[in-house]
């Protein structure tokens, strides 16, 4: 499932990022945010208009644009800590 997907309070893992052709500068962007595949995060909130949406994810809250998180596969799962 889509990142974009998950509804507040859902805790999911990352499990692939991107498509192939997705441009080298936002792939880097991804990783510098510590968006990387099997890493666990909470969804907190989707903005107001949803153009956006809240994640906490390594301790820190990270913010996205939905067109972003819609190249994001997760799978729902639980793990105690972030």
């Amino acid at each position: 499932m889509k990142l974009s997907e998950l509804c507040p309070g859902d805790r999911a893992m990352i499990t692939e990022i991107g498509q192939l052709d997705l441009p080298q500068t936002v792939k880097r962007k991804l990783l510098s945010m510590g968006i990387t595949p099997n890493t666990f995060f909470t969804f907190v909130r989707r903005a107001p208009l949803g153009s956006g949406i809240e994640l906490i994810l390594r301790g820190s809250k990270l913010c996205m644009r939905k067109e972003l998180a819609e190249m994001i596969e997760v799978t729902k799962g639980n793990k105690a800590n972030d």
